[in-house]
């Protein structure tokens, strides 16, 4: 990772996953099952899975249940949990987890049925956010879910550092997502403060196949 931002934001990830309480929350995690049943109908076992900034990537268990191959991005080398660092050993023919900048993923990764992407848009640098998110549509066959949250918060402080840097008002959000893909549903998690997109491929023909 050559570019000066995003070194910056490697290194600023890294010292902060080695931050032990920055580990015991996983909000990606917390929302695999409501996540699983939104789209219970359409989601097929063997299907294929990209958790966009996975971090400890504890949504591998669930997901792996559901019969689900996971694909880990994350910009932090060390960011994964030992138990999900393990499987990609272990269990390398359904997890694998790719280092990689969002803005900037490599050609070589594969799209996937579903994608995933939890409380991590708010961390990407507001005018990289496109980027993101235009990556993350074109690597999605079927759809998946985005969650954003539109406020800081202090863990931050902890390493002197600012975490989240596009903080915007959800109808914001709204209309960057729905460049990107077709939004389902938006669900509130904490009013003001937390949402998910449920969101499908605006190309919809896997989706109208599965139904």
């Amino acid at each position: 990772m050559d570019n000066p931002l995003t070194k910056q934001e490697q290194d600023k990830y890294e010292s902060m996953w080695n931050v032990p309480s920055y580990r015991h929350t996983s909000p990606g995690f917390l929302q695999t099952e409501t996540f699983l049943k939104f789209f219970e109908k359409l989601i097929l076992a063997g299907d294929s899975i990209i958790d966009f900034g996975c971090g400890s990537g504890f949504t591998t268990l669930p997901f792996l249940e559901k019969g689900l191959n996971v694909h880990l991005i994350d910009i932090a080398t060390n960011a994964l949990a030992d138990k999900i660092a393990a499987l990609t050993l272990l269990a390398s023919d359904r997890v694998q987890f790719t280092h990689a900048c969002l803005w900037d993923l490599p050609d070589d990764i594969p799209s996937a049925d579903w994608c995933y992407c939890m409380d991590v848009l708010e961390h990407i640098p507001t005018e990289k956010v496109d980027d993101v998110l235009n990556h993350i549509s074109k690597r999605t066959r079927k759809g998946g879910a985005l969650q954003v949250f539109l406020e800081d918060e202090p863990f931050g402080n902890l390493i002197g550092e600012t975490l989240h840097l596009t903080i915007k008002p959800l109808p914001w959000w709204t209309d960057k997502i729905k460049t990107y893909f077709d939004i389902s549903d938006v669900v509130t998690i904490v009013p003001d403060i937390r949402y998910t997109f449920y969101v499908t491929s605006k190309t919809g023909a896997a989706l109208g196949s599965s139904s």
